[in-house]
């Protein structure tokens, strides 16, 4: 593949001055910030626009508490750390799927600051992404409890009843029994079962269904 020359380029604070040190397999340039910093970046992070700073614009719109990070800067800090830092023990799950923080948010805390308390955010309340396929952006995200963000991880599964849609957990509350029951249940039986098990025990009990 032949390597594309970005010297003189341009990319957001950052000015390709050469070539540097390659970094494992992929080419790395010199590069000077508007604010005089010099830094090396691989092309794969200045040209999809990851990187765009030495860093000196995080710090300009940093917030703080007594002299510490407020909970919402490290909220912002995580949620870029585990889209775009390799080494972030959360990337796999995330960067690693190719998700990523929209250009509104990516290099302004202010904007993201801004959306967050115009959306609900409260401290006991943590960042939650509506499609958990789908980037980190105004119309996917919402402030949402532990215990509702824990209903919407990949990792779930969903059972259909009467239009009705909740996962295995949210069932399980439902009709009185522990989680590892209700998984227990589902391995056993079909689903057409475990329908009519639950349909059952929520008539029995007065139950009504409700999304």
């Amino acid at each position: 593949m032949r390597k594309i020359d970005l010297k003189g380029q341009k990319f957001g604070k950052l000015e390709v001055i050469e070539q540097s040190k390659n970094h494992g397999r992929k080419v790395a340039w010199s590069c000077k910030c508007d604010c005089g910093k010099i830094i090396e970046v691989t092309s794969t992070h200045l040209i999809s626009g990851h990187t765009k700073s030495c860093g000196c614009i995080y710090f300009r719109h940093f917030q703080t508490e007594g002299g510490k990070a407020t909970r919402l800067y490290r909220i912002w800090r995580s949620m870029r750390n585990r889209c775009d830092n390799e080494k972030d023990i959360g990337y796999s799950n995330y960067g690693g799927r190719g998700i990523r923080v929209c250009d509104e948010w990516e290099d302004d805390f202010v904007n993201f600051q801004t959306w967050s308390l115009s959306n609900g955010y409260a401290e006991n309340l943590t960042i939650d992404r509506i499609d958990t396929n789908g980037n980190y952006c105004p119309e996917n995200c919402k402030w949402s409890t532990k215990k509702e963000q824990a209903t919407n991880r990949r990792s779930n599964k969903y059972l259909v009843i009467d239009g009705v849609k909740k996962t295995y957990t949210e069932w399980s509350l439902l009709i009185g029994r522990n989680r590892s029951y209700f998984t227990s249940y589902m391995q056993r039986h079909t689903e057409n079962e475990a329908i009519a098990k639950i349909k059952g025990v929520l008539q029995d009990e007065n139950k009504r269904l409700c999304i």
